[in-house]
């Protein structure tokens, strides 16, 4: 029976078998993770069997299935130094910037709360760099308005720290279509129209 399984994935080139060999590439263990979210498994348990930067894949993946265009490892300067941003990403209507963690499970309520300042001062970073978003694509980014995101692998203990949405994996999708960039309750943070940016790039 295993061996009819591996035959299977073989044939949909999601593993490659040679010999009672069975080796998988980073391409095939998102293609498998995919698959195994799209036939119902967990995917927070899928995510836990992919390494840091397979997550960060599978998160990007998922956002582009769902209609985001997806910008990652995002790095400007700003006027208070260099930042990164894990993964950018916009539809017409919502623009996260979003931080990547897997250790939340057990973080305590001032831990979560210093992860989520600084992710709100990225976000605050990148609403003065309208620029940079309309050079990656970002329609009208002056009329825009920033949510900083923190995607985790495990289900957090708050859902929500200082207006900064803590998502689990599990639940990305259904945020993506339940929240709304007028929520009172979520951190949104204005685009700079004006902001002159020129000396950086």
């Amino acid at each position: 029976m295993l061996v009819e399984k591996i035959e299977k994935l073989a044939e949909g080139k999601l593993v490659n078998s040679h010999e009672g060999l069975v080796e998988m590439d980073t391409a095939q263990r998102m293609r498998l993770a995919e698959r195994l979210v799209h036939e119902g498994h967990d995917p927070q348990k899928v995510s836990r069997a992919l390494d840091w930067k397979e997550f960060e894949d599978f998160a990007e993946e998922s956002l582009e299935r769902n209609g985001f265009r997806t910008a990652k490892h995002f790095v400007f300067k700003s006027r208070i130094g260099r930042r990164e941003i894990d993964l950018l990403a916009w539809n017409d209507s919502l623009l996260l910037v979003i931080d990547c963690k897997h250790w939340l499970r057990g973080l305590s309520h001032s831990r979560a709360r210093q992860v989520a300042q600084a992710q709100v001062e990225r976000a605050e970073a990148l609403a003065d760099r309208s620029d940079l978003l309309k050079r990656r694509g970002v329609s009208n980014p002056e009329n825009r308005y920033l949510m900083p995101t923190i995607l985790c692998l495990n289900e957090p203990r708050e859902g929500i720290v200082d207006g900064v949405p803590i998502v689990a994996i599990s639940k990305l999708i259904s945020f993506l279509y339940g929240v709304s960039p007028i929520d009172e309750n979520l951190r949104s943070i204005p685009v700079n129209p004006s902001a002159g940016q020129s000396t950086l790039m």
